[in-house]
């Protein structure tokens, strides 16, 4: 599976404790993905549709997940979870 770079930037994006500075979590994703814009907002849908398409396991997901070394983690099925939320909110 090839990975965009906006993918990389999304998951280093939420960091341990990001989540405090929102009152809920859908303003924490929504403040997140509001940093994209135009074409990365699309690469990052698109990639999120496909890995999301129900053609990967949650554990494949995570992999995903822990290839951009991300600083922030979730318990296992988590990730397919959050990253749905993160793809609802681009739009």
């Amino acid at each position: 599976m090839d990975v965009p770079e906006e993918f990389h930037q999304l998951c280093i994006s939420f960091y341990p404790h990001s989540h405090e500075e929102h009152a809920t979590e859908d303003e924490w994703i929504a403040g997140t993905v509001a940093y994209f814009r135009g074409e990365e907002k699309q690469v990052l849908k698109t990639f999120l549709d496909e890995l999301l398409s129900g053609r990967y396991s949650d554990a494949e997901i995570e992999r995903v997940w822990d290839d951009t070394s991300p600083t922030y983690n979730f318990r296992p099925g988590g990730h397919r979870l959050f990253l749905t939320r993160c793809r609802d909110l681009l739009g």
